[in-house]
């Protein structure tokens, strides 16, 4: 690991020193935006990794200017108009749909208790209780026959409570109750009806009438077409029915109408809808690449500086240079004249970087005091460091061979044994 560091130090040091005409564009935009972010905040100077640079402008004669209790305003880019608000496209006023002819026949709904009706289920009934039965009944047809409605109802409750009440009782109740203008009751009754007997014509067309009266048109028109149905001569008899099934006929329609022109503005209005959530989201993803675009070309900073954001361009190219490197201790061993003069001889940065692809090879340098003396000079600019960690960007294939090869200190304790 220390071996790996030193690889990377000797080289940036190499590269400051001997190819300073090969900087290129990229580096010197990379040293630019560090000028810009301190012209911004000279107050970046006193950063502790940023003293090696400020002792160095210092060398040469500059004043670095004296940490201010308030950084300096950051330069401001002037803002760019916000982005107009799609038009929302003026929405069609919507037609109010046409009131209904009134009805001069409608029925309000009646709120009174509906008439009692018989046991559930079938029971055994007496001779009496049949004749009272049929008593009731011609009771109730001449009840009727009078216009006394109130008596009829009561005769043919009176009937039905006995037990084992039929479709058809229920029925004529249900006649009864229409008379009396009590439509929902007569509905209820025309339900227990069809609940005997889903067949019983007079049921279907008496229940279609309570719902005409009530203008409930749809179930009106389903309730007369299938008691014509069932039943298509009773039906053609009943002057009422006949003259009903043409009045809900007209109204249906005009209801069918209205439900496929509501149906169509609500489509209309869904489409447009999701339209203009479309074009938002759209507008929304082009703002975003364009913030993106601006961003990336703002620069990246300078990663590996604690604290100032990216520098991706160091001198020569070094991929992989340890971020964690305190550039203090990179101040010193460049503030060496000793080891500055070693890392600018080719010999020296040859051998270098053939003990760091094998630290097994240092031993064909054991004879070379300038090489060996080097290699001590620069590993004890790393005692007490702990080797510095791990080092990301290395070629893995180094990495290797230092794990297996020899480190310099067991090389000399070789030598000292020998």
């Amino acid at each position: 690991s220390s071996l790996l560091h030193l690889f990377w130090v000797s080289r940036l040091i190499s590269s400051s020193c001997t190819e300073r005409k090969m900087v290129d564009s990229a580096q010197v935009k990379a040293l630019e935006a560090l000028v810009g972010k301190l012209k911004e905040d000279p107050s970046l100077f006193y950063a502790p990794e940023m003293a090696f640079f400020k002792d160095y402008l210092v060398s040469l004669g500059a004043t670095i200017p004296k940490p201010s209790a308030t950084k300096a305003e950051p330069k401001t880019e002037p803002t760019p108009p916000p982005a107009e608000e799609p038009k929302k496209e003026e929405e069609e006023e919507e037609e109010p749909e046409e009131p209904e002819d009134p009805d001069p026949e409608h029925m309000p709904e009646d709120t009174e208790a509906f008439p009692e009706k018989g046991p559930e289920g079938e029971i055994e009934l007496t001779d009496a209780q049949l004749d009272k039965q049929g008593d009731l009944q011609g009771e109730a047809a001449e009840a009727m026959e009078d216009g006394n409605f109130a008596k009829a109802l009561e005769k043919f409750t009176e009937l039905i409570k006995i037990g084992n009440a039929t479709a058809k009782m229920y029925a004529k109740r249900g006649q009864i109750l229409l008379k009396m203008k009590r439509p929902c009751a007569c509905i209820a009754d025309c339900d227990s009806a069809i609940g005997i007997n889903p067949n019983n014509a007079l049921a279907y067309r008496v229940r279609g009438l309570a719902n005409r009266f009530l203008g409930r048109w749809e179930q009106a028109q389903m309730d007369l077409s299938k008691g014509m149905q069932l039943d298509f001569d009773a039906f053609d008899d009943d002057a009422e029915a006949t003259k009903a099934k043409k009045v809900v006929a007209e109204r249906y329609e005009k209801v069918k109408d209205k439900q496929v022109k509501r149906r169509l503005k609500e489509e209309k209005k869904r489409a447009e809808a999701l339209k203009r959530r479309k074009e938002e989201a759209q507008r929304l993803y082009e703002e975003q690449k364009k913030q993106e675009a601006s961003g990336s070309a703002g620069g990246g900073g300078f990663p590996g500086m604690g604290g100032m954001g990216g520098f991706p361009g160091m001198p020569g190219g070094m991929p992989g240079m340890p971020g964690g490197m305190d550039p203090s201790m990179l101040q010193g061993l460049m503030s060496d004249p000793e080891l500055m003069a070693a890392f600018s001889n080719p010999k020296m940065m040859a051998a270098m970087q053939d003990i760091l692809s094998n630290p097994g090879n240092i031993s064909k340098y054991q004879s070379d005091p300038e090489i060996m003396g080097l290699m001590q000079k620069v590993m004890s600019s790393f005692g007490g460091m702990g080797g510095m960690g791990g080092m990301g960007g290395a070629d893995a294939g180094a990495a290797g061979g230092a794990a297996a090869g020899a480190t310099v200190e067991e090389v000399n304790e070789a030598d000292e044994v020998d």
